[in-house]
């Protein structure tokens, strides 16, 4: 690997965390609300909270936000690395790309590291390097909450089948790996509601409820 393209690499990690720490949740919340998203409900800086606290405008704000951001993180990535070599290398310079906008999303620079658990970001990462991928795991993720009303079982479950499904599309054991350290990632980042899933006790959502009767309903 030559310095040119090092430099580049780096560039695009560099840029792309910073565009990932942008989080949409906690400024919605902050400029709207005059209230960090943070400190209701789970705590979580993500679309999910958003819906529970605030509503389904809000939660489709952050999550267009959460999306919009890799998919401009993307691009800025195309026209770093350049055309050329973005048409033989395209779902590795994607999946990059989107890497490092998660991470800044899960630990964003700008908000004292602590952020949101990036599947909306993630998701919109998947579509744009696969949009075939991308549906598959959105159907699932949505017949899943559909069955249980866990928003977390989806999304962990996307975040397992993701690794597997990128091997059987693309075989290729680099992009393989970097969709394992997505998966392991954003499994981390759900730890305590695995636990509360094992117990029975994980928050439930509900799409006919306002933001404020979903949130009562996590405090009981």
């Amino acid at each position: 690997m030559n310095t040119g393209l090092i430099l580049q690499a780096v560039c695009v990690a560099v840029i792309s965390y910073l565009l990932g720490s942008v989080n949409f949740s906690i400024l919605l919340s902050r400029r709207l609300e005059k209230h960090d998203i943070r400190e209701s409900g789970s705590g979580n800086a993500g679309s999910t909270n958003m819906l529970r606290t605030y509503g389904k405008k809000y939660a489709a704000l952050t999550m267009l936000g959460d999306m919009l951001k890799v998919a401009v993180a993307i691009g800025i990535a195309v026209l770093i690395f350049g055309q050329a070599l973005f048409q033989e290398n395209s779902a590795l310079i994607k999946s990059f790309a989107g890497f490092f906008c998660v991470l800044g999303h899960i630990f964003p620079v700008y908000f004292k590291f602590k952020g949101g658990k990036g599947v909306a970001t993630a998701g919109g990462m998947v579509l744009l390097i696969d949009w075939r991928i991308g549906l598959i795991l959105l159907a699932i993720f949505i017949i899943t909450v559909a069955i249980t009303r866990w928003v977390s079982l989806g999304s962990i479950i996307m975040a397992v089948l993701y690794p597997v499904l990128t091997y059987a599309f693309h075989r290729s054991w680099l992009l393989t790996l970097i969709a394992v350290l997505f998966a392991v990632i954003v499994i981390a980042k759900h730890a305590e509601n695995i636990r509360r899933i094992f117990r029975g006790t994980e928050n439930k959502i509900s799409f006919s409820k306002s933001g404020k009767e979903n949130q009562e309903n996590d405090e009981k």
